[in-house]
C-alpha cells in the first residue's frame, strides 16, 4: 500500500518536532468531497466545477470541471483508497464524453450544471468565450482524467504511471487527513502527473502543454534574444513587471497566435475576469522593439485615457486605424525602441494599467 508514506510534524522553538496525528479516517472521508467542491484549487489551479454526480451510461460521474486552459476534466473521487476499478471507471466516463458530438457534449454540460451546489450555465458558448476568448468549444477536448482518493494501492499506482508514460492524460492525487490544534488538516500529494511522466517517455504524448510550460518556453525564447539585443531584454522584463504590479498580480497566459513576434509575448488576464486578455508585453525581434499591448477589453474600459495616451507615446493598432471602426474595438501597441523610451513613458503606461484594473474592479 502507498497510503502511509506522508508524515507531518509541528515544529516550534520550545517543543521541537511534534508528530501530527492522523485524522480519523471516517472524518477525512466525510470532509473530502465537500472540501474539494468548495475549494476546487485544491484539485488544480484555476479549475471551475461545472458538474457533480452527473449521471452517465457508466454511472454517476463524481466531478466534472474545466481547467485553466479551457480543457474538460473528469474527476473520480474515492473516499477510501483508490483501486484498479477506479481506473476503469474514469476511462469509461472520459470515453463516453469524448464520443458525444460537440452539440451533445455542450448540452450535457448545460443540463448537469445547476445541481448539487454547482452554478447553472445557460449559455455554454457565451460562458466559455468570456473566459477563454478566441477558443471554441472544441478546445474542451481531449478530456483530462484525474483520480483522487485518500490513498492508493500499488497496482493502481503502477497502472496510472503506465498510462501516463504512454501519453494518456491521466493524473493521480491522494489526500491525507491529520488532526492538529482542534482542526483537521489535509495534505495533498501528486502521485502521477502526465506532463512529468511524458518527459521520461520516448512515446509522444497527446496531452497539450500547460500554461506554465508555455510561459517557460516564452521566457526561454526571450533569454535567447539577450545576446542579440540586451537592451530589449531589459525593457521586456521591466514592462512585464510593471504590468504584474499595476494589474494586481494578473494571470499570465501564452499567445495563441503563431507569428514570430507573438512567440515572444505574454498576455495578462485580470483575476476577476476569467481568461479574457487585457494587456500583454512582447519583444519583436524583427524590428527590435518591445510592445506594451492593451487589448480591446482594456481600451473599452478607459477609452478616453487611451485616446490621450496615443497622443504622447508612439503606437500602432490592430487592426490598423480605420475611420469606420470604433476605437474601442482595437488593440493598441505602444512601441519602446530603447531603455530611454521606457524610462520616458513607463509612468504613463503604469497609470493606464492601474486605470484598467480599477475600472474592471468597479
Amino acid at each position: 500500500m502507498l497510503m502511509d508514506d506522508i508524515k507531518l510534524w509541528a515544529v516550534d522553538d520550545s517543543n521541537g518536532a511534534v508528530p501530527v496525528a492522523a485524522a480519523d479516517r471516517m472524518e477525512s472521508e466525510r470532509l473530502l468531497e465537500k472540501t474539494l467542491v468548495d475549494n476546487p484549487d485544491l484539485l488544480m489551479p484555476g479549475l471551475t466545477i461545472v458538474g457533480r454526480q452527473a449521471p452517465t451510461d457508466g454511472g454517476p460521474l463524481d466531478l466534472l470541471g474545466v481547467d485553466e486552459d479551457g480543457r474538460l476534466v473528469v474527476f473520480e473521487l474515492k473516499r477510501g483508497s483508490l483501486t484498479r476499478e477506479a481506473v476503469a471507471q474514469i476511462i469509461d466516463y472520459a470515453s463516453a464524453l469524448e464520443s458525444k458530438g460537440d452539440g451533445a457534449l455542450a448540452q450535457f454540460i448545460i443540463d448537469k450544471s445547476g445541481q448539487h451546489d454547482v452554478p447553472k450555465i445557460d449559455d455554454l458558448e457565451g460562458w466559455y468565450e468570456s473566459r477563454w476568448e478566441g477558443q471554441g468549444l472544441s478546445a474542451l477536448l481531449p478530456v483530462r482524467m484525474v483520480l483522487v482518493g485518500l490513498g492508493v494501492d500499488e497496482p493502481t499506482n503502477r497502472m496510472v504511471r503506465f498510462l501516463a508514460r504512454s501519453g494518456v492524460d491521466i493524473s493521480l492525487l491522494t489526500f491525507h487527513g491529520y488532526t492538529y490544534d482542534g482542526k483537521t488538516l489535509l495534505a495533498r500529494q501528486v502521485r502521477v502527473e502526465p506532463e512529468e511522466a511524458a518527459e521520461s517517455s520516448p512515446r509522444t504524448s497527446r496531452a497539450r502543454p500547460s500554461q506554465r510550460e508555455l510561459i517557460e518556453r516564452i521566457e526561454y525564447r526571450i533569454q535567447q534574444q539577450r545576446d542579440q539585443w540586451e537592451e530589449g531584454y531589459s525593457v521586456w522584463n521591466a514592462a512585464r513587471q510593471m504590468l504584474r504590479e499595476n494589474l494586481a498580480n494578473p494571470r499570465e497566459r501564452s499567445s495563441r497566435a503563431d507569428t514570430e513576434w507573438a512567440r515572444h509575448r505574454i498576455n495578462f488576464c485580470l483575476r476577476l475576469s476569467g481568461r479574457r486578455h487585457y494587456a500583454g508585453v512582447q519583444l519583436n525581434p524583427l524590428n527590435q522593439s518591445v510592445e506594451i499591448i492593451f487589448f480591446p477589453a482594456a481600451v473599452q474600459l478607459c477609452l478616453e485615457e487611451f485616446t490621450e495616451l496615443r497622443k504622447k507615446i508612439p503606437y500602432f493598432t490592430y487592426p490598423e486605424d480605420d475611420p469606420a471602426k470604433e476605437e474601442g474595438v482595437i488593440e493598441v501597441k505602444f512601441v519602446m525602441k530603447s531603455m530611454i523610451d521606457w524610462e520616458t513613458h513607463k509612468e504613463k503606461l503604469a497609470s493606464a494599467a492601474r486605470s484598467v484594473y480599477g475600472a474592471n474592479k468597479a
